[in-house]
């Protein structure tokens, strides 16, 4: 089958598995600083094979042309960014998305960190029919992930995108009745959009205990922020110290800072943010 992928490395051994086993047209993609996993694994996969890699949006006009005289069979979408462009007048379109929670809970751009916000003890991943409601189509299949103590989202992204690579194999391999036999989602309303978590919520401060600061590093990983100085940053790793500081932050490396909290400090690893500053109001 002809494919358009589109997604990242969130999902990376669904796109090896279509490159190995299907024609892959072309790979959309986008970058994100503060997503753990970017696009840098794909795009070298896409371009060791002579994949077409996009940065651009994908339009109707091109997605009709892909459908009506490229052959393409099948838009496959994996935690990716934008909402494509689904044409009305052509029968021939087929699109699934992957989607990183048990739908219909968790519509989001940040599902398992919205769940993990929530205290929630499982999540999962869902591979639906693509249509114009956000994270809405029919249900091709589900698999649960459970949440423990020990795990941070990245360890539930991680159990998440094997789970999905499953999946695609076995749809893949009796994709017309599988396809056919998809079940319809609840209505949107009943289980609204989980919407991004707030500033307060991503930023480290110095009246946080040490814990409080592991909690928020645990559901967001590298979402989480800190301010030092004026100047934002994405927290890339952190740990902790039992000692009070003298100072609020002390500077270690360029990138590498002690920074107090109420019952001793943080060593953290930071990344500059270069856009998308959080609110000062």
């Amino acid at each position: 089958m002809k494919i358009v992928y589109f997604g990242t490395d969130v999902f990376l051994p669904c796109f090896s598995y279509f490159v190995r086993n299907h024609q892959v047209l072309s790979l959309y993609t986008y970058h994100n600083d503060e997503d753990c996993f970017t696009e840098y694994g794909i795009v070298k996969e896409a371009e060791k094979y002579g994949i077409p890699v996009h940065y651009e949006d994908m339009t109707a006009a091109e997605t009709k042309r892909l459908f009506t005289e490229e052959g393409c069979g099948l838009f496959f979408s994996a935690e990716y960014n934008r909402i494509l462009p689904l044409p009305e007048d052509v029968t021939a379109f087929r699109g699934i998305n992957l989607h990183s929670s048990l739908l219909p809970e968790g519509r989001s751009y940040y599902p398992i960190e919205a769940a993990m916000e929530r205290g929630f003890l499982e999540s999962g991943v869902t591979m639906h029919k693509m249509t114009a409601a956000l994270d809405g189509g029919d249900i091709l299949d589900q698999s649960s992930v459970e949440i423990t103590e020990g795990m941070d989202s990245i360890d539930v992204y991680l159990r998440c995108r094997s789970e999905a690579e499953r999946m695609v194999q076995k749809l893949m391999a009796d994709f017309e009745p599988r396809w056919a036999a998809a079940q319809r989602q609840e209505e949107p309303k009943k289980h609204p959009y989980w919407k991004r978590p707030s500033d307060e919520k991503l930023t480290l401060t110095h009246d946080m205990t040490k814990s409080e600061a592991k909690a928020c590093f645990r559901c967001y990983n590298q979402m989480t922020q800190v301010k030092i100085h004026g100047t934002w940053y994405y927290v890339r790793a952190l740990d902790t110290g039992e000692t009070n500081l003298e100072q609020d932050v002390i500077a270690v490396r360029k990138d590498q800072v002690l920074f107090g909290v109420s019952d001793g400090h943080l060593r953290l690893i930071l990344w500059e943010r270069k856009c998308g500053m959080p609110d000062e109001t």
